[in-house]
């Protein structure tokens, strides 16, 4: 019997997306980010506001399932990490990232890693402090 049990919470996890996701890692060069900013304040932005008017500094595409390595140039871990989400590239009705979709496993004084494991792909702005 309790076999069955964990067989069924196998399956419950396996339904609901716990664990492995199966995505990919990916690499996000300052490069990669042609409008990212940092402020005389510290606070670093990988995109601008809306209204976008550059094609160029759309948001970043951050896609179901997989796990993102962002480059900054805080030049120190970020003490504070907030992301915002929207359906489409120009940021327009966005909201914060949270729960799943927005999962930071990993920062330090150049780099932050970021996880989107919702089965949805979102437009991401990410702003580092």
């Amino acid at each position: 019997m309790r076999l069955r049990s964990v067989s069924v919470v196998a399956f419950v996890a396996l339904v609901t997306g716990c664990g492995d996701s199966g995505g990919e890692t990916i690499e996000v060069s300052r490069a990669d980010l042609p409008c990212q900013m940092q402020s005389a304040q510290g606070i670093w932005e990988s995109a601008p506001l809306p209204p976008i008017t550059d094609d160029q500094c759309l948001w970043f595409l951050f896609r179901a399932n997989n796990t993102y390595v962002f480059e900054h140039t805080l030049g120190r871990v970020p003490f504070e990490v907030t992301g915002y989400i929207a359906f489409n590239s120009n940021g327009m009705g966005s909201t914060p990232a949270s729960g799943n979709a927005f999962l930071v496993d990993a920062a330090d004084d150049s780099t932050i890693t970021l996880r989107n494991a919702q089965n949805q792909d979102f437009w991401l702005r990410l702003v580092l402090e």
